[in-house]
């Protein structure tokens, strides 16, 4: 069977009952946070979002930035900023906000508080037959609601061990499409062949210069000899761009590589917690899934990345040249890396 290689596609396994309307979302998202002074819930969010919307909104930018393109282009190819990572991570703290307001400790007090009082009740006298009569009518009322709070809280436990798998399992792709494209940028033969390629081009555009200005009369040894040095130039400076701009892309991959390995990694030993918990205790639970929260939020808050790519400027002939050159190289790369293969 092929393994699915898909990220931060549908997520399967959630429960339908659970799930928050579009309305119902945005309203809990918009609702002020109970620690942090005038916070919202949706704030924990906020620094990923703009991250999201400057990527979406480089897609459709006309004059593309070399630096933002590199950066854009491979945070969109990494799967790392996206819409359903965000959307997992709003869900995760909707439902911890409602696994939180749940209230088991109330009902498990008054239970305990009536049993004991008709432990001491006489049942022959009738005033206390009458009592206990009442509160055993509570206590199977309590107990109802008590049983109804932990199936909810065993549902709620769930669906937030599903969004964690969901999380994990899609940051371990990404850390190993992030290895897969770091073979890619330094496969030697090619990124050699590209070079060549791209050397190749300037030279036959110097020779159709050359042809032009040798129909239109002589050309002078001095001129000849020029245009050589200009070709070696162009030629060198072609390659070193090459190299910076490889290097630079496989840092970043790297960089994203570690990020959602450690992510993975440590969703993955906080879902072994709360495994070996097993359930055994709602405030174990709330403890757990609070870390995973406080987790997440640190995830998505400290997603930014920069990089610093090498600027050619556009002042002169061979600037444009090598900008045209450096254009078509990054394309090259960017189609590589969509297909997968160093081959």
């Amino acid at each position: 069977m092929t393994a699915d290689k898909t990220i931060f596609g549908l997520r399967f396994r959630s429960n339908e009952k659970l799930q928050p309307s579009i309305d119902g979302l945005r309203i809990f998202l918009d609702s002020p946070k109970k620690e942090g002074k005038g916070k919202l819930h949706g704030d924990d969010l906020a620094a990923y979002r703009d991250l999201l919307k400057a990527v979406e909104s480089f897609e459709h930018d006309q004059k593309k930035d070399v630096r933002n393109w590199m950066l854009f282009t491979v945070l969109d190819h990494s799967h790392l900023v996206k819409p359903a990572l965000k959307s997992a991570v709003e869900q995760y703290k909707y439902h911890m906000h409602n696994l939180s307001e749940l209230d088991l400790k109330k009902p498990s007090a008054f239970i305990k508080s009536a049993e004991e009082e008709i432990s001491r009740l006489n049942p022959k006298k009738k005033d206390e037959a009458a009592r206990k009569e009442r509160l055993l009518g509570m206590v199977k009322d309590r107990k109802q609601a008590l049983d109804a709070l932990k199936k909810h809280w065993f549902a709620l436990a769930e669906e937030l061990s599903h969004i964690i798998a969901y999380l994990r399992d899609n940051l371990t792709k990404i850390e190993k499409l992030s290895e897969e494209s770091i073979a890619v940028l330094v496969s030697d033969q090619i990124n050699r062949k590209k070079q060549d390629d791209l050397i190749e081009d300037i030279k036959t555009q110097f020779k159709e210069r050359l042809r032009e200005s040798l129909r239109q009369g002589t050309i002078t040894r001095e001129q000849l000899e020029a245009a050589k040095e200009e070709v070696a130039g162009l030629s060198k400076r072609t390659a070193d761009l090459m190299r910076a701009d490889i290097y630079t892309l496989t840092e970043l991959y790297e960089t994203i590589h570690e990020y959602s390995g450690t992510a993975s990694r440590e969703l993955d030993r906080m879902m072994g917690e709360i495994e070996t918990k097993n359930h055994a205790s709602f405030d174990d639970d709330l403890e757990l899934y609070t870390q995973v929260e406080n987790t997440l939020i640190l995830l998505t808050g400290s997603c930014r990345f920069e990089i610093k790519a090498t600027d050619i400027g556009a002042e002169t002939e061979h600037d444009l040249i090598l900008s045209e050159k450096r254009k078509e190289m990054l394309d090259h790369l960017f189609d590589l890396l969509r297909k997968g293969s160093s081959s």
